[in-house]
């Protein structure tokens, strides 16, 4: 019997087809085999656990294997340390002395936080409970020259001394007025003889009776009484 010979290339291709599908089918299973079963190890010596699954024949219309899903031990990753702080005694009440001050843009934290420095074994600290009010009206300077300016106080980088720290300071003189919580040094986010310019201003408003200095990165200012003004750059 003649037999077309579009049948007989349907046929083949038919056989080809099954042939691979079981094939692929069979590699699959001996995939699945091969990882199944509890105990199996990687090659960082972690035990995996594969569950078994029953539902894949070699039967099923899909020839493409599901692998079960590995469960991977949770890894805790360590925490960055978190710096501390060094603790200065009657920080919270110094703290609500400034806050009664109402300043408008010098924060408790900012103004603190300089005195937390240390020079080799001396820390600084905290200006003794009769000094406290000195500092108020060099405040109100730093405080009106932030507004004046309109750029950020980046940092105020030295307030109150205790005589001992101010002692090995850099450049600092005996009797400073930081060491009568007088006195501020202040890194604006401008250039230095800009708020220079502007504290002069202000002094010849009457705003303050104090000194003023003029430094590479920072501006000084004092309210000792009576005008003083240096350029050290």
């Amino acid at each position: 019997m003649n037999v077309p010979r579009s049948v007989l290339q349907r046929r083949q291709f038919i056989r080809a087809s099954s042939t691979l599908a079981l094939g692929a089918a069979a590699a699959a299973l001996a995939t699945y085999r091969l990882f199944r079963g509890p105990g199996h190890s990687t090659s960082a010596g972690t035990s995996l656990a594969f569950p078994r699954d029953t539902s894949y024949s070699a039967s099923s219309e899909s020839t493409e294997a599901i692998l079960p899903e590995v469960a991977l031990p949770e890894v805790a990753l360590p925490e960055s340390p978190t710096p501390q702080l060094r603790l200065l005694e009657n920080e919270d009440h110094y703290t609500q002395f400034l806050q009664s001050l109402k300043l408008r843009h010098l924060s408790p934290r900012e103004i603190i936080d300089p005195h937390r420095g240390v020079i080799g074994e001396v820390g600084n600290c905290l200006p003794p409970l009769h000094l406290w009010e000195n500092v108020t009206p060099t405040l109100r300077v730093a405080d009106e020259i932030r507004e004046r300016l309109k750029v950020p106080l980046c940092e105020i980088t030295s307030c109150y001394r205790s005589p001992s720290y101010n002692a090995i300071v850099p450049g600092s003189v005996a009797g400073s007025y930081h060491t009568r919580n007088q006195a501020l040094d202040l890194v604006y986010l401008c250039p230095p003889l800009k708020a220079f310019r502007m504290a002069l201003q202000l002094r010849e408003e009457g705003f303050f009776r104090g000194g003023v200095g003029l430094y590479p990165t920072f501006i000084h200012l004092d309210t000792r009484g009576h005008a003083a003004t240096w350029r050290r750059i």
